[in-house]
């Protein structure tokens, strides 16, 4: 019967494994950078792009709440992303938020003015979309804390 630790300790391991290239710190600093500023920006301008925008582009109920909820999230994965800390476990709250501004923001632009209109409109949003997925397949990459985490990890084994 395994105990607790050495499950915890198999379990770790792959989360922040990755075999990705030094490379991913580019896509990892574009992703991560980007959320990181409109996390920022829900708090600095709030009626144009925090709960000003959540109240007149969402049906959500208390679109304050809803829009300081997702920029701390923004902030705090953006940051993760950037340093390749949790690249992975950072991914997943990024990409439901991604999906939430497709269907919110960008499907209505499908629906009422066409294709055409809804691919200039989201290029912004599936770009950050598949990055997103791009990092939660690959992880962090060589230059990441992941990979310093892993590699440190199993010099201790």
């Amino acid at each position: 019967m395994t105990t607790s630790t050495e499950s915890q300790e198999r379990v770790r391991p792959r989360l922040l494994s990755t075999t990705a290239p030094a490379a991913v710190v580019l896509i990892r600093i574009v992703v991560g950078a980007i959320f990181l500023s409109e996390g920022i920006q829900k708090f600095l301008f709030p009626a144009k792009l925090g709960p000003g925008r959540f109240a007149t582009q969402t049906p959500l109920p208390d679109p304050a709440a809803w829009a300081y909820l997702d920029g701390a999230f923004e902030i705090g994965c953006g940051v993760l992303i950037i340093l390749g800390l949790l690249t992975r476990l950072a991914t997943i709250p990024m990409i439901i938020d991604m999906v939430g501004a497709e269907v919110f923001t960008k499907v209505p632009v499908l629906i009422h003015h066409g294709f055409w209109q809804y691919a200039s409109d989201a290029r912004a949003e599936l770009s950050q979309f598949f990055g997103l997925v791009f990092l939660l397949i690959v992880g962090g990459g060589a230059w990441s804390l992941d990979a310093l985490l892993t590699s440190r990890a199993a010099r201790r084994r």
